[in-house]
């Protein structure tokens, strides 16, 4: 699926996007039927999930020192709810967890205008890797969708977050709450409204110019 203004395009796959359209159908997977498994050790779920649930973070608000940050703090809140509620989670309830707190940091920091930031931290990491025209344009990109998903409705933004993440749809359906058999068609509603939030911007950003 390709979206952008005049001349300006984007592609988005695992590890974000490049300049040739959007696309969310990289990396799909058949459903796993493991994501109905139930978290019984809070050590071994540490183990299993915790770089998957960083990533997730990092992917979405771009400062690593923050999405460690809030990793963390989602498996302070699966200690918790182990340790208190007696509750039987799944690894699903872990994702939809640090997606809300990605989107919360997110919405936040863009209130704050804190784009310059994440951007400035994400030239720095990767100066070595390419012509600094080009890794200034990337990070244009990223801070670009970055800014589109965080005016995502809530469901839409967690579904293209999670699904770019690796998620299955079996993931996804335990993550969100949401039967598996509507995942495809609320995917394909999300893709639609990016795309649509995205033109939206286009044209402000043009307007602006």
């Amino acid at each position: 699926m390709n979206v952008g203004g005049k001349g300006q395009e984007l592609t988005w796959r695992r590890g974000w996007c490049t300049r040739s359209g959007v696309e969310f159908s990289a990396g799909l997977r058949e459903p796993d039927k493991s994501a109905e498994a139930r978290i019984t050790s809070f050590e071994a779920a540490f183990q299993e999930h915790w770089q998957r649930v960083y990533q997730v973070i990092y992917r979405l608000i771009g400062n690593s020192a923050e999405a460690e940050d809030l990793a963390v703090e989602v498996f302070w809140r699966l200690h918790r709810q182990m340790s208190t509620s007696g509750k039987s989670l799944t690894p699903g309830w872990l994702y939809r967890v640090a997606v809300n707190l990605g989107l919360n940091s997110l919405r936040a920091s863009r209130r704050r205008s804190r784009y310059e930031d994440a951007a400035a931290q994400w030239t720095t990491e990767n100066r070595a890797a390419g012509d600094p025209l080009e890794l200034a344009a990337q990070t244009e990109e990223r801070d670009r969708v970055r800014s589109v998903l965080a005016q995502l409705k809530p469901r839409s933004a967690r579904l293209l977050i999670l699904r770019h993440s690796g998620l299955s749809y079996a993931e996804l359906a335990s993550a969100l709450d949401i039967p598996l058999a509507s995942v495809g068609s609320l995917l394909s509603r999300a893709e639609k409204e990016f795309e649509r939030t995205y033109r939206e911007r286009g044209r402000t950003e043009r307007l602006a110019d």
